[in-house]
């Protein structure tokens, strides 16, 4: 027969009983939250890795197309109907041709130039649209949106930079650097070879610091914006005072205006900066593990944390005879 016990009598979890299982759940999620942490951050630096694929690729077409790459701002006085920074050029190769089109409008290019139609970003406030190929998952500096705000404008954020010393015509063999923001790339002007050169990088859309010139305190990337001190005749917000919030990097134009680290070994990208702590003339990454570049050639390749700015330099330079180091 069977028997029961009362119901006061049914054992039940004591109270050590319950503070070990609290106890063994806490180690469990302690364990396993870093593996999903992980796991994220490699989704986002997949998905990182990809957009500088297809801006390496979209790089290539504006080039079969015009026989050059895209101008780090240009062109002035008016060619091929366009004015307007790097990845503005960009955007018919990246399947954003519509928001391109609606950049059609008059600029006020000096006479006797203008003002006259061409696609600028000015117009139709283009540069205020966020394009989610410029934007990378793990950038903690993207604002709302995918914007970022240039005193007290909105702009469509960029956490990628274009590469001056490659798209720009320079000459930093002389003091102070010339340097003409609309240079005409080929590849045949590369020597140091398209695998070995650094077009395009990842780069912070806002970084802020309180220790370089106060000129170079606030700044970071915005894809379309174009303020440059040689275009002074553009609209606002492209107007002067010029911001940094240009979508490049090694930019000889702002080492002669007195950033101590734009071009050269300590130019070199900066991993996880914090803010209060970056210098938006510098590339910058989010991930743990290294910035992720995107070379002339259209392959994407990751640097380490550990390596020099002997090799960085020399991989950002197009023509300089270099061999790079041990640790690319």
């Amino acid at each position: 027969m069977l028997t029961y016990l009362p119901a006061d009598q049914r054992r039940g979890f004591t109270l050590i009983e319950l503070l070990v299982v609290i106890a063994i759940i806490g180690v469990l999620v302690g364990l396993l939250l870093p593996a999903v942490q992980a796991a994220r951050e490699a989704a986002r630096r997949m998905a990182c890795a990809n957009n500088l694929k297809q801006l390496g690729l979209a790089a290539h077409q504006h080039h079969d197309a015009h026989e050059h790459l895209p101008p780090a701002i240009g062109y002035y006085p008016p060619a091929a109907g366009a004015f307007g920074p790097y990845f503005f050029h960009l955007l018919p190769y990246v399947e954003q041709d519509n928001l391109y089109r609606s950049a059609l409008g008059s600029v006020p290019f000096p006479p006797p130039d203008g003002p006259t139609a061409v696609y600028y970003p000015g117009n139709n406030k283009v540069y205020s649209q966020p394009v989610p190929i410029f934007l990378c998952p793990s950038d903690p500096s993207v604002g709302p949106g995918g914007s970022v705000t240039v005193a007290p404008v909105s702009f469509g954020a960029s956490c990628y930079a274009f590469n001056a010393l490659v798209v720009a015509d320079n000459d930093i063999t002389t003091m102070p650097f010339r340097t003409n923001a609309q240079g005409k790339t080929r590849f045949a002007d590369i020597p140091d070879g398209t695998s070995n050169t650094i077009l395009q990088a990842e780069k912070y859309a806002r970084c802020t610091n309180s220790t370089l010139p106060p000129k170079f305190r606030d700044g970071g990337s915005a894809w379309a914006y174009s303020g440059a001190g040689g275009f002074p005749w553009q609209p606002p917000p492209m107007a002067l005072p010029v911001k940094v919030f240009g979508p490049g990097f090694c930019i000889p134009a702002l080492a002669n205006q007195g950033a101590p680290d734009a071009i050269g070994p300590k130019s070199i990208f900066q991993v996880q900066p914090r803010e209060g702590n970056c210098d938006p003339t510098r590339a910058a990454t989010a991930h743990p593990a290294g910035i992720q570049v995107g070379l002339v050639d259209g392959s994407v390749h990751t640097l380490a944390p550990s390596l020099s700015g002997a090799t960085w330099a020399a991989a950002v330079t197009r023509a300089g005879g270099e061999v790079l180091g041990s640790d690319w």
